[in-house]
């Protein structure tokens, strides 16, 4: 606001002086930048589901989003500190798993020119969404998968199990 402010000043200035095609120019229309709004993905592992990735090919086609797909795996946590020696090999794994898996998202989103970003981080969910938040800016939504695939008994023909996406707003 300041830096336009000061423009209208400089204007006036030489509107004043008589420069009218410099006072024109400085006014002249500046279409802001677009904002760029992202929509988080986060998978169940290192694994994005097919419905998933579906879903938000989608949300991010109709709605112009960046999609940020995220494998998040909290190492941090004390269930792994037994495992410590450990960690190195499990955090290369991990990385290199969903390295693998996320070739098929972002087949799928090249083919709809959508831009993905793919993000590994070995924290807990809400620290990693984050910690996005500081590297990419704003993000409008999250969608994941459910946490655990649940037993189903019986379906019948009309009722097959269908996993579940959860969508967040975080506006």
């Amino acid at each position: 606001m300041i830096k336009k402010m000061d423009k209208f000043q400089e204007a006036i200035t030489f509107a004043e002086a008589g420069e009218t095609q410099s006072a024109v120019e400085l006014t002249a229309f500046e279409p802001p930048e677009p904002k760029i709004r992202r929509l988080v993905v986060s998978g169940r592992g290192t694994n994005f589901s097919k419905e998933l990735v579906d879903y938000a090919i989608e949300m991010a086609q109709r709605f112009r989003y960046e999609i940020i797909a995220l494998n998040a795996l909290p190492l941090q946590s004390q269930q792994f500190d037994h495992f410590s020696s450990y960690h190195p090999n499990l955090f290369e794994d991990f990385k290199n798993f969903s390295c693998e898996n996320i070739r098929f998202f972002k087949q799928e989103a090249a083919q709809k020119s959508i831009p993905l970003n793919h993000v590994v981080k070995f924290t807990h969910m809400d620290q990693a969404i984050e910690e996005i938040k500081n590297e990419f800016g704003q993000i409008e939504f999250i969608i994941s998968d459910s946490e655990e695939e649940r037993p189903v008994q019986r379906p019948e023909e009309a009722a097959r199990p269908r996993p579940e996406i959860y969508v967040y707003s975080l506006a």
